[in-house]
Parts: C-alpha cells; sequence; structure tokens
C-alpha cells in the first residue's frame, strides 16, 4: 500500500472518518515526521537512550512523542515507567505498519532508480521478416534480457510501413525497418546492415547453370515478387529496374514471407525475388543466384522517435552497437 495511504487509513480509523483528503494528507505528513523518533523509542523502551542514539535532547524527545500522539487523536503510545516506558497495544500496532510504510518507501525508491536507469520497464519493439531472420536481432534480444532481465520485451513482427506508422502512433518504441529516404527526417536512424535482392530458382531450372542471371534471363519468366503492400516503394522501385532493361515483369504472386516464396519456387510456381537470402539458408529443392542488374542494395535500420530519450531505449540501443562492433 502506498505511503500515504497507509497514514491517511490509520488516521481515519484512530479520528474522524470522514476528514476531508487535502486535510488527512495534511495531516500525514505532520505525522509521518515523527516516525524516525517514534520508532528509535519504541525499539528502546527508554526516553534518554533513544535520546543519545538520536543524538537530540530528551525533552525534544518527549515532544515529538507527546505532538504524535495528538495528531493520532490523542492515543497513546508509550506508558511511562520509573526505568523507561513500555509500549502500548496501540504503540505495538503503530510501530509494525511504520515498518512496513518504512519498507514500501525504500521499495518504490528502489523502483524508481531502477526505472530512471531503464533497468526494468517495457520496451516494445517491433520488426520486418528480413530482419528476425538475421543473426543481429535474435543476438540483439538475447543479450539485452540477459543484462536486462526485469525489462518487458513485447515484439511485435510487422512490414516496415506499418512500423513507421505505429511509431507515428506511439505504439512502438523501436523497429527495425528496411530504410526509406525520408526515415532520417523523421525518425532518429541508426543502420544495422545491408541486404539485396537474390533470385530463386527450382534446383532443376536451365538457369542454375549460369552463375549469375540477369533482368533480361527473366523476360518470359513467371515471377513470385515481395507484396507490394509490404514497401511501395521499394515494389515500385524493383519494376523500375526492370523497366530500365526493357523487361515486363510477370509477376504470377505477391508473398508476404521468403518461406513462402521457397515453397512456391519448389512448386514450380515461378521464380522468386527475395531479400535477406543467404545460399545456406535456402532449402535444398531451390537455388540462390545473384540478379547483377537489380543493383537495389537495402539498407536495414532501426528507428525510433527523435523526442524518445527513455532510458530503456538508450540501454536498448548500446547493446546494438556492441552486437554490430563485435560482428
Amino acid at each position: 500500500m502506498p505511503f500515504a495511504c497507509h497514514i491517511v487509513v490509520m488516521v481515519a480509523s484512530l479520528s474522524n472518518p470522514t476528514v476531508p483528503r487535502e486535510v488527512a494528507t495534511l495531516r500525514t505528513l505532520r505525522i509521518a515526521k515523527h516516525f524516525p523518533f517514534f520508532l528509535i523509542v519504541a525499539e528502546e523502551q527508554n526516553l534518554h537512550r533513544a535520546a543519545e542514539r538520536l543524538n537530540i535532547a530528551q525533552s525534544a524527545l518527549s515532544r515529538r512523542i507527546a505532538d504524535l500522539e495528538r495528531e493520532l487523536g490523542d492515543v497513546k503510545l508509550f506508558e511511562r515507567q520509573a526505568r523507561g516506558v513500555e509500549i502500548t497495544d496501540a504503540g505495538r500496532l503503530l510501530a509494525r505498519n511504520v515498518r512496513e510504510i518504512l519498507y514500501d518507501i525504500e521499495e518504490v525508491s528502489r523502483r524508481v532508480a531502477r526505472l530512471a536507469r531503464g533497468d526494468m520497464g517495457t520496451l516494445r519493439l517491433a520488426f520486418s521478416e528480413a530482419m528476425i531472420r538475421r543473426p543481429l536481432l535474435p543476438t540483439v534480444i538475447k543479450r539485452f534480457r540477459h543484462v536486462y532481465p526485469d525489462v518487458e520485451l513485447k515484439a511485435f513482427p510487422l512490414t516496415s510501413e506499418a512500423q513507421r506508422q505505429r511509431m507515428r502512433g506511439g505504439e512502438i518504441d523501436i523497429g527495425f525497418v528496411i530504410e526509406e529516404a525520408n526515415d532520417a527526417e523523421e525518425f532518429d536512424v541508426l543502420r544495422v546492415g545491408q541486404d539485396k535482392f537474390m533470385l530463386v530458382l527450382p534446383a532443376d531450372h536451365p538457369l542454375t547453370a549460369k552463375d549469375v542471371v540477369s533482368i533480361r534471363d527473366l523476360a518470359n519468366e513467371q515471377l513470385i515478387f515481395p507484396a507490394r503492400s509490404l514497401s511501395p516503394r521499394l515494389f515500385d522501385r524493383m519494376v523500375s529496374a526492370f523497366d530500365v532493361n526493357n523487361v515486363s515483369p510477370i509477376i504470377s504472386v505477391e508473398v508476404s514471407a521468403v518461406d513462402i516464396a521457397y515453397g512456391l519456387v519448389a512448386s514450380g510456381m515461378g521464380l522468386a525475388i527475395v531479400t535477406a537470402a543467404k545460399p545456406d539458408r535456402a532449402p535444398v529443392d531451390v537455388e540462390l543466384r545473384d540478379l547483377t542488374d537489380l543493383d537495389l542494395p537495402l539498407q536495414l535500420t532501426m528507428i525510433s522517435r527523435k523526442s524518445n530519450d527513455s532510458p530503456l531505449l538508450g540501454n536498448f540501443s548500446r547493446v546494438v552497437e556492441e552486437v554490430i562492433a563485435g560482428q
């Protein structure tokens, strides 16, 4: 229970339960300032020894205890004895609750400090398919979770354009996208890698005899393209590259994932143009070839809002930079 709530409940039960909140809060503050003095007396059961521990005059300590008793509604917390004081039942109840309150305050203080350092909280992370297939992001996530185990990572697999829209709406904190020319104007940008387009062919296709394939070689082929909805501008750049080579692409299917493209190629639906492809990760029934004249390097970047100065984001960015530096 929060600090103020403990005291307000205690005040209401020992005095007037209909005290306005503002008045109760002021009374809470007046009561709370006596707590350290009260607890030492409760531990020592002797005003003289308690005053020595607190390094104040015994008369001043007695006034503190009297003021606290008055603030609580003339509640007697100690019985004066010849050799000291004896705590009353009301005093024992107060001491037990005060220790809980002080523990809660200490715990809240630790949590606030950890939150301010970015050691805890929630970080909303989005990424495209091209990014999660690279070793960088899984490595970053694993390391970040190890270093900051109390940070909750929420993951959102989204297209690059969907990430930008979600970030504009404040729904995600970090995105990993295929960079567009104007991203740096709108977001903070950290470049994390680069991909390129590659051609996926059935293992028995005649073009596998060539080490390098050109766009003109695809003039009469059924093609499987990355879906235009994933990145309209990137799709248009691909079509333009075909136009420059006087080839009109025969697009039979648009797909949203590389694995789907692999499956369609293997089943004879056409040849696929994919990103982030590596020969050692392709299925055995397809082969990959470079498309020399499809010169569209894909810059992969981490983006975040320019106004986002969250320590969580800063910690995550540092882990990304460390992983990149170690590659």
